[in-house]
């Protein structure tokens, strides 16, 4: 079955987020962008934080010009004072947070993989600071607000690395095992407080794992690789996970925590190779 990348997938799916404040970390690109735009055509105000300013200031520009309600806020998630510096000015601004979507994350690029033994200690340290250390530090200062109101939804972004992990991409697969754990922890210390806490696990989006920085080009056979065991057969895109997410976020979702809710074609379901 053909797929284009390029043709966002749209669908009838509306919640009533009108008077929601969501916090977006790492929504300058990609996933969390598109999440960004869903969450504020369903009414939500959005704050747009990552580390391109000008990018993030974009993201913000372009949903206000939609019609929507948007602000970027900088925020490198790795450094605890950097996240409470975020945090602050939102509630500064709005008061409240009710809506907290830890996506921002990183990986080491496919020119730059290799086994545990030769991995190199700074990418260690630098995915997990990210990966893992973000999404506590950007939970520990907006649950203080979220528990004050007895009302919130955090969403955590993991991988499906984090279930079933790839070669040589130890720091990956340990940080995204940790935030899907973390989750479930999180669930149940916070339900008394009237908050949810899921975690989505994304398959192959887009075609990142298939592009070389180093050639420029895409990995010889590796597109129709990775089809191959991918029972519907195309990469997913920011929309599958950001309609997920919006499940989430809503009122729907009340009766929802500590779920992982997997969105990868089918992926980690199963061998669909033929024997």
């Amino acid at each position: 079955m053909d797929f284009d990348l390029k043709t966002d997938l749209k669908t009838d799916l509306k919640v009533d987020l009108s008077d929601k404040i969501a916090v977006i970390t790492g929504s300058t690109s990609g996933i969390g962008k598109a999440m960004a735009g869903v969450f504020a055509e369903n009414g939500a105000t959005i704050i747009v934080t990552g580390l391109g300013e000008e990018a993030g200031a974009g993201v913000a520009g372009g949903i206000r010009a939609a019609g929507g309600k948007a602000e970027y806020i900088f925020a490198d998630v790795s450094e605890q004072g950097s996240v409470e510096s975020m945090i602050g000015a939102v509630l500064d601004g709005y008061g409240k947070i009710d809506i907290l979507v830890n996506n921002a994350g990183i990986n080491i690029g496919m020119d730059e993989r290799g086994p545990i033994h030769e991995f190199p200690d700074e990418m260690w340290h630098k995915i997990i600071a990210v990966d893992l250390d973000g999404v506590y530090y950007c939970s520990k200062a907006a649950l203080r607000n979220m528990t004050k109101n007895g009302y919130g939804r955090v969403i955590n972004i993991a991988s499906v690395v984090g279930t079933v992990p790839l070669r040589n991409q130890s720091a990956f697969a340990a940080a995204k095992a940790g935030v899907i754990n973390l989750t479930k922890a999180m669930a149940i210390e916070l339900a008394p407080f009237g908050i949810t806490v899921n975690v989505i696990i994304p398959g192959s989006i887009g075609v990142q794992a298939m592009y070389s920085e180093k050639t420029g080009m895409y990995a010889d056979g590796r597109y129709e690789s990775i089809m191959s065991h991918i029972p519907l057969h195309r990469p997913g895109t920011p929309e599958d996970i950001s309609y997920g997410a919006l499940y989430l976020a809503s009122d729907a979702a009340g009766y929802v925590t500590g779920s992982a809710l997997t969105i990868d074609g089918g992926w980690t379901c199963g061998f669909s190779r033929d024997w």
